[in-house]
């Protein structure tokens, strides 16, 4: 965003370009120095999920909202605002299933923003979703280089009861440098802390040389925000986002694929899906707390069930995702969770379940159907 809090309305992909090089320009030099504001201001990169439409005009989480165009479709303008406040994205939906938000706007307030888009059960959004495999995957794609991870690992979420040590079982690192590939393998050799040490985020070198304008680094969250640490490269900042909602756009079809419903075959009616085998590296102890609290209808695993005990030990779930509105089912043993997503249902659901667990959970929660 400009000074004054307003974007340039942007004519071509260059000027689109141009204009989120200001940003990086704006927010810091080489010696890292401030905004005026006296905070730094940092290019970020959403990556939004939308299962359907986007309206022009809508209201959430008291904060009214305005899709404007600019001279270059389909770069749109979104403006937030926030009583008198206003927060601007550069909204790109050439991708009219993963969306990219622009911004420089301070983080506090664009991942508020984010957030509530996402959280509004009223609209289909949900950010993308990022395990830890997939992570570690983007630091090897020809151009990028691994330069930093971050572990941010809750070990009561599930799994303590009321009251517990807040602190148990949790484990919060952040490494930057030379060394983050060294110490990340030190990391993973040590079970009990490769139990905690799934990566909620990684940094990310891409371009070549030293100077600013050749290459970039970026923070990837596991939620889908890209922010630019190091480097100026607008066009390595897209084209690492771009390998990134390549790979999980295809992961997502894949899931998708499998939803359980009837087809058709040579005049035959037949039954067609399968499905999702999610495997911990340790057993539920509290099966009845985990189930309650993953079908709690909160964040960040937004959904809702029922359970039905089957036997002892083995329950069976009907569910509803909240960011698409439809139905799943599930069933949970100690030791395995088998997930089954209905014609219609969303593939992203699948990714986030996968993440959270990772995150909340169990770091060495596995799915056979994703990779």
């Amino acid at each position: 965003m400009t000074v004054d809090g307003r974007l340039p309305k942007v004519e071509t992909k260059l000027g689109l370009m141009n204009a989120m090089e200001d940003m990086i320009a704006y927010s810091q030099n080489e010696d890292g120095e401030y905004s005026p504001e006296g905070r730094l201001r940092e290019l970020k990169t959403y990556v939004l999920e939308c299962h359907g439409d986007f309206p022009r005009r809508f209201e959430t989480g008291g904060m009214r909202c305005e899709v404007g165009d600019t001279g270059l479709d389909p770069v749109k303008i979104l403006r937030v605002r926030e009583g008198g406040e206003a927060t601007e994205f550069f909204l790109n939906m050439e991708d009219r299933r993963f969306l990219l938000l622009h911004t420089n706007g301070r983080s506090e307030d664009t991942d508020r923003i984010v957030g509530a888009l996402t959280g509004d059960g009223s609209h289909t959004f949900d950010n993308v979703w990022l395990h830890s495999a997939m992570l570690k995957r983007l630091a090897d794609v020809p151009g990028n280089s691994l330069r930093g991870f971050g572990v941010s690992y809750s070990g009561r979420f599930l799994m303590a009861g009321e009251g517990g040590d807040a602190d148990a079982g949790g484990l919060n690192l952040s490494v930057v440098g030379p060394l983050a590939e060294e110490l990340q393998s030190a990391v993973e050799a040590r079970p009990r802390i490769k139990r905690a040490a799934a990566h909620s985020s990684v940094r990310i070198k891409r371009g070549l040389g030293d100077d600013p304008y050749d290459f970039v680094q970026d923070d990837v969250h596991s939620t889908g925000r890209f922010t630019v640490k190091r480097g100026k490269s607008v066009q390595d900042h897209l084209q690492l986002i771009d390998a990134c909602r390549e790979e999980y756009a295809e992961t997502i079809a894949g899931v998708e694929m499998r939803r359980i419903g009837m087809g058709e075959t040579e005049g035959k009616m037949i039954a067609e899906g399968g499905q999702f085998d999610f495997k911990f590296s340790h057993s539920i102890d509290d099966l009845d707390t985990f189930i309650d609290r993953m079908f709690s209808a909160t964040a960040p695993f937004r959904m809702w069930g029922l359970k039905s005990p089957i036997r002892e030990g083995y329950f069976g779930v009907i569910a509803a995702d909240l960011h698409a509105g439809t139905r799943m089912h599930f069933d949970i043993a100690r030791d395995l969770m088998r997930v089954y997503l209905y014609k219609r249902g969303c593939g992203n659901t699948v990714l986030r379940l996968l993440t959270n667990l990772q995150l909340h959970y169990d770091a060495g929660t596995t799915c056979r159907q994703i990779s």
